[in-house]
This record gives C-alpha cells, sequence and structure tokens, in this order.
C-alpha cells in the first residue's frame, strides 16, 4: 500500500511539474504558451526506454499456516518487458487468483514468510512471461502466537539474455 502511494504521489507530482505556469496577473505570452507536438515530431524528440509497471492489492486474504490462521495483504507490482505487445498483456485478475491459489496450497507449513515469498515471485515469473520483474509484499497482521505486524518484500528479475556476448 506504501509503494502505491508513492507511486500515486510521484504520478501527481510529474503531472504537476509538466503543466506550465502563469501569474495570475499577466496573461501567457506567445514565448511562454506551451507548444502542441504532432505523435509523429515526439516519436523524434523522445527516444527514452518506456516502462511500464502495474500492481494490485490483495487485501484481508485469509489463510492457514505456520499452524496458525493468518490474514494476509499481498501487494504485487511487476514491470512489462520491453516491447510488449497488445495482445501479451496478462489480466491481473489471473495473477491475483494465482496468488491465492499458490498462497492456499503452499506445500511446506514451516516456511516463514520470506521464504514464501520468494518462491511466490520465482512462481510468478515462470508463470508470466511478459513480466521482467516482480515485487511482493506481504503482510501479515497479529496472531495468537505471533503478536507482530510481519512483512516480506522480495523483488525478483528476471534474467537478461545477452546476445553476442564475447568470451574471454
Amino acid at each position: 500500500m506504501d509503494q502505491l502511494m508513492r507511486n500515486l504521489i510521484a504520478i501527481v507530482l510529474l503531472l504537476a511539474g509538466c503543466s506550465p505556469i502563469y501569474s495570475q496577473s499577466s496573461k501567457p505570452s506567445s514565448a511562454n504558451k506551451p507548444q502542441r507536438l504532432s505523435f509523429a515530431s515526439q516519436e523524434k524528440q523522445d527516444n527514452g526506454q518506456l516502462i511500464e509497471e502495474f500492481s494490485f492489492l490483495i487485501k484481508d486474504f485469509k489463510v492457514d499456516h505456520q499452524s496458525e490462521f493468518n490474514i494476509l495483504n499481498i501487494s504485487i507490482s511487476y514491470r512489462y518487458v520491453v516491447n510488449i505487445s497488445n495482445s501479451d498483456y496478462p489480466d491481473f485478475r489471473l495473477l491475483a487468483k494465482d496468488v491465492e491459489t499458490f498462497l492456499t496450497n503452499y506445500p511446506n507449513e514451516d516456511d516463514y514468510w520470506e521464504i514464501v515469498n520468494k518462491q511466490l515471485t520465482l512462481f510468478l515469473l515462470k508463470r508470466y512471461p511478459a513480466i521482467s520483474s516482480v515485487t511482493s509484499e506481504v503482510r501479515a497482521d497479529p496472531t495468537r502466537l505471533d503478536p507482530y505486524v510481519r512483512s516480506s518484500r522480495v523483488t525478483r528479475e528476471r534474467p537478461v539474455i545477452r546476445a553476442n556476448r564475447k568470451r574471454s
């Protein structure tokens, strides 16, 4: 949730920084009027790499693990591969369902949340080739045996395969 808020604040600040600011007492002159660019000229001027990310939150997910009933808040954010085609975007609802199924059927009852979370990120990268990196934060509410809020955050990136690598 904190990451989502930080992303929203960053977007608001970025949008605010892109807007022209005029004093209330003067009208904009042609010198400080924003220019309109066609898409073609924008493409010529903007050679930066496009980075796309998406995130979602599974709130109050109930799961039995480590001999206790746990309530989890799971934040998943991921980055898409470069130049992803429109048809390759995964439906986040399928990812969310896979996360829930993975946690419900997790085989080792004794694993710490950190280990579960590492396995979850590995599972998501293997299952969804359109994702280049994934961050998972699993936050467990206090329980009878663990009276503390616990959280595990794992980021996993797909290995980059470099073509034409020189061998030494």
